[in-house]
């Protein structure tokens, strides 16, 4: 009997210990909100008349949310929080002033609360009116903050007007500012200062972040892992959260993800309410334990959206399966607000699952609860060939399902072995996903032997050089793709083509054709566009940039680039020396003509391996891309008509074969070369390379070639075909 005491007390304990875990964390932040609605100012809705910002914080340090505004006209409000039993009230608003000050100026105004002048007590802080930073310390709390009218003064970038925050940035214990503009550039000022007597020094751009129009930050920890990360009010209405990776003293921000419609799916938009100019910030205004989301905007009206949870998402999933348990796919192509709300659920838990926010121990339950799911309906959520005619969405909307699983853990084989297994992976697409966490979506139209074929092919890609997660074949994937896509993390998409259509991708001037087959090697294209231009700027930021300066010497001395190269022409300089040299006129409406004359002239027609150097410069994306088209179908005729062209006075080629080369080297001294014919056929063989003491590629040695090379600067400046 004790020993079954023991076993049921055991069951017990953990059933009751998986009931807490179970429960969602309360007071975290969220990436998807329900529909903006006006915010109520007791029985009025409130709109200030005028551009406005909008901060909740502790006005009067009583414990509750506050709301304040700044408006088009410099004047500052704050509009009181009451608890009550549905959340924050706010009640009608009181003038914020400082000594008899009541007014900043006359222009967009923003205010942020900080002690930021050695008081106990939050300090008032004003953006305002000829780009001015004014700090008013606080005096003493007497019900509300007074504030003395002296102030602290600086001034910031042009046009930040109302746009700013407040945080110590880099973790020397002082408030730095942190300032958007109209421009949309946001821009860093430390603090030199003390707690004291605050100093802020000469601006540097926040992490080199420059949007269109209108940028508005706010600087929160939103993940809560004790580091302050970027949300930024965007001119078109959108949220972008940047999350901090670095350490406290050395943030780094990734790149953004843009904060989402519970309800509809897709990206959050208030430019329709608000005007332009965003001005998010947070709270858990109803007290359901997730943070609500209140914006202001040019028109002076403001908007609460009511954040939305995980279990919010997984409860309403569930419940839309249980009620369409047999014709869902039918219903998602004549029911847009239910397809809607189908991919919206699914987007939200993937936002939610890859933000960070969802502590481990729960993600794991709702991992276990979305598997389930798959199980419980595999008709739904299993590989197939669908139907899509009746079904056209269905594709797309099982595809999500395994990107939300696929995503909601760091990538590993187990990961993808039980993805696989789950979803009724077979062969290549088995293979492609197990063997290289590639989720190949093709409503299972592909032969065997292609994917068979694209699974050899990007097994011989060293895998660390591309980032793919998802290859989708929208020819195959019918209209229904068309409107309603995937997202993932990373992905392309390739031709719905046969394996067989040949093509010659090199030309005409090369020692000889190089024929493949247009499937594949559309497939190493768009894979190599997630190569250097992607994953590479990471691993070899020297290549992306040299791909840039391959460019602008590809071009002739007329051409200038920027000294970054990668900012890409300078047309201010280029244009002076086409007029200096009388290649131009002078007239801007004969520029474009001009500009593209000259560069598919000799000779620059042949400048580049494979295309226009025109082309290539107007659009860098398909610089690199392009190369793996040759580099892939036969990479030692790429090699020969680089040399072919250096001997007849064309020196740019062999430049783009090195480019390609190195990188795919990952700085080894050796590197693949490859041969595909059509049909997929591939032949791989390892190349000796030797390098300098810089790390440049000095020889070549292949079955066929041994070349060996020198450089000026970053250039070949000789290259000798050696005996072999």
């Amino acid at each position: 009997m004790k020993n079954l005491s023991f076993l049921a007390g055991l069951i017990l304990f953990f059933g009751n210990l998986q009931t807490v875990i179970a429960e969602e964390p309360t007071n975290i932040m969220t990436m998807s909100f329900r529909q903006a609605q006006p915010l109520p100012i007791g029985t009025d809705l409130l709109e200030v008349g005028s551009h406005v910002t909008t901060r909740l914080l502790d006005f009067n340090e009583d414990g509750t949310i506050d709301l304040l505004t700044g408006n088009g006209q410099g004047e500052l409000r704050a509009y009181l929080g009451k608890q009550s039993e549905d959340g924050i009230n706010f009640q009608r608003s009181i003038s914020i002033y400082a000594g008899s000050k009541l007014k900043w100026g006359n222009t967009y105004t923003g205010v942020v609360l900080a002690p930021i002048a050695g008081n106990e007590n939050a300090d008032l802080i004003v953006a305002h009116t000829s780009n001015k930073i004014s700090i008013h310390p606080c005096k003493f709390i007497n019900r509300h903050p007074v504030f003395s009218e002296e102030s602290i003064e600086f001034t910031v970038q042009d046009n930040c007007q109302g746009r700013f925050d407040v945080a110590d940035w880099n973790g020397d214990g002082l408030y730095d500012l942190i300032t958007g503009s109209f421009d949309g550039a946001v821009v860093w000022y430390p603090n030199t200062g003390t707690q004291q007597q605050p100093n802020f020094g000469e601006g540097q751009s926040f992490h080199d972040i420059r949007r269109a129009y209108n940028a508005q930050p706010r600087i929160i920890d939103f993940n809560q892992d004790g580091k302050l990360d970027l949300v930024l009010g965007v001119n078109w209405g959108t949220i972008e959260v940047y999350l901090n990776t670095g350490a406290t003293h050395e943030p780094k921000l990734t790149a953004p993800t843009t904060l989402r419609w519970a309800d509809q799916g897709g990206a959050l938009n208030l430019r329709s309410l608000n005007g332009d100019d965003t001005t998010p910030d947070f709270a858990d205004l109803n007290g359901d334990g997730i943070v609500d989301l209140v914006s202001g905007g040019k028109n002076g009206k403001v908007f609460l959206m009511q954040g939305v949870g995980i279990t919010d998402h997984l409860t309403e999933l569930k419940d839309l399966l249980k009620a369409n348990p047999k014709q869902l796919g039918i219903k998602l192509n004549v029911n847009e607000e239910l397809r809607g709300k189908a991919f919206g659920l699914l987007g939200s838990m993937q936002a939610a699952l890859n933000s960070g926010l969802v502590p481990e121990d729960y993600r794991a339950l709702v991992v276990k609860d979305l598997q389930s799911l798959v199980a419980d309906f595999p008709h739904y959520f299993r590989r197939q060939k669908w139907d899509l005619e009746k079904t056209p969405h269905m594709p797309a909307f099982a595809a999500q399902m395994w990107i939300v699983l696929f995503e909601a853990y760091p990538d590993s084989l187990k990961n993808r072995q039980q993805l696989a297994r789950l979803a009724g992976f077979e062969g290549g697409y088995k293979a492609m996903l197990e063997n290289l966490g590639v989720i190949f979506i093709d409503n299972n139209t592909a032969t065997a032997e292609q994917t068979t074929k694209m699974t050899k092919l990007l097994a011989e890609m060293p895998r660390a050089v591309w980032d793919v997660e998802t290859i989708t074949v929208k020819g195959w994937l019918g209209e229904g793709f068309k409107k309603q896509g995937i997202s993932s993390n990373t992905g392309v998409n390739i031709f719905s083509l046969p394996l067989g259509r040949p093509e010659n991708s090199f030309p005409a001037d090369a020692p000889r054709k190089g024929i493949t087959d247009v499937y594949m090697i559309c497939l190493a294209h768009e894979i190599a566009h997630n190569m250097l231009d992607t994953v590479g700027r990471t691993l070899r930021p020297e290549l992306f940039e040299l791909k840039y300066e391959q460019l602008d010497y590809a071009a002739g001395e007329h051409v200038q680039f920027h000294v970054q190269k990668s900012r890409g022409v300078n047309w201010e300089v280029t244009k002076a020396n086409f007029r200096r040299e009388g290649i131009w006129d002078g007239r801007d409406s004969s520029w474009q003509q001009t500009w593209k004359q000259h560069l598919e002239s000799e000779p620059f027609k042949r400048a580049h391996v494979r295309g226009s150097i025109h082309f290539f410069i107007q659009s860098p994306q398909e610089a690199f891309a392009t190369l793996a088209n040759q580099y892939f179908t036969d990479s030692q005729l790429m090699l020969e008509l680089g040399v072919k062209r250096w001997q007849e006075g064309h020196k740019s080629s062999i430049n783009q074969f090195l480019l390609i080369a190195d990188y795919l080297s990952q700085k080894a001294n050796s590197v693949k070369f490859y041969q595909m014919g059509v049909g997929g056929e591939l032949k791989v063989k390892p190349i000796r390379l030797e390098r300098n003491q810089l790390g440049k590629i000095t020889l070549i040695e292949s079955s066929e070639t041994i070349l060996r090379l020198e450089y000026q600067g970053n250039v070949v400046s000789k290259l000798q075909v050696a005996d072999h």
